[in-house]
């Protein structure tokens, strides 16, 4: 069982950092030749928006389908809250906000990303060491984590912002992979896009690592909403959309300080027999 602050965050930032170097090394020295070419015959912010989309597509749609599939047949194995099931009527509802808020951010990332990183960002040749990757990563999660849990407890202790915004978001109280981005346009832009861009742009980090902290990112929230144990959080924020007052935050952090940090009741006799175990 990991835990909510130490545990939870060096784990999260060695396998963000074991994905990105991987693909640093093996995946993207590969597509380099592509990019340039695309620059020079398109320009940098028509291919950051070509390949910002198919990149996000692969993420959100591609995984988030895979992460959903489970919903669609109605197993209840590894499921969280194993007494519901898939809402089809609200999903049908919920896809053209999904599909609108998806477009939205596919447009404004890379837009805001080419008019306020360096120059540096941009070029291909040189790529962001392992080194400069231990120093970035740990920004962006912690910026992360933090933006996203005092703009996400906003939205809920606001009455107002609750009524009129959060709500939306909060009819899955039994989510799945594609209610990730099922909110209103204004929450996505503040609770979902404006975490995930802070950190690289304090940073002025490289495109090449932000592309992979943005597309890991699409299949983090997918598999946090696809209401199974496909994720790292021990089903924390399948809870929040159960219980609503819990687990305003991303890794648990922000929550355990505020002490709003719960998991569900399978995650809590899980940890309970494993420090039993570890006494005896």
């Amino acid at each position: 069982m990991v835990g909510p602050t130490f545990g939870n965050i060096a784990t999260s930032i060695v396998m963000l950092l074991l994905i990105a170097t991987l693909s640093l090394e093996y995946v993207i020295p590969q597509l380099v030749p592509l990019i340039e070419l695309q620059y020079a015959q398109y320009g940098v912010l028509l291919t950051m928006l070509v390949g910002g989309l198919a990149s996000s597509s692969v993420a959100f749609w591609g995984f988030g389908t895979l992460f959903a599939l489970p919903q669609f047949i109605g197993t209840k194995h590894w499921k969280i809250q194993e007494q519901k099931s898939l809402d089809m009527k609200l999903l049908r509802k919920s896809m053209p906000t999904i599909v609108f808020n998806f477009l939205m951010s596919a447009l404004v990332g890379p837009v805001i990303f080419y008019n306020l990183l360096p120059q540096s960002s941009f070029d291909w040749r040189v790529l962001p060491s392992p080194r400069s990757l231990m120093y970035e990563i740990p920004i962006w999660l912690l910026a992360e984590e933090v933006t996203f849990f005092y703009l996400h407890r906003w939205m809920h202790v606001n009455r107002k912002m609750y009524a009129k915004i959060h709500k939306i978001h909060h009819q899955w109280t039994s989510p799945i992979s594609y209610a990730a981005i099922y909110c209103h346009p204004l929450e996505h832009l503040l609770c979902n896009v404006f975490p995930l861009i802070i950190g690289p742009l304090l940073c002025g980090s490289h495109l090449a690592g932000i592309s992979v902290f943005v597309f890991v990112g699409f299949i983090h929230t997918t598999a946090v909403h696809s209401g199974y144990w496909f994720c790292d959080d021990n089903g924390m924020h399948d809870v929040h959309h159960e219980k609503f007052n819990y687990n305003y935050g991303v890794m648990g952090l922000m929550d355990s300080l505020y002490g709003t940090y719960l998991l569900p009741p399978s995650a809590s006799s899980t940890e309970s027999a494993a420090k039993r175990a570890k006494a005896d």
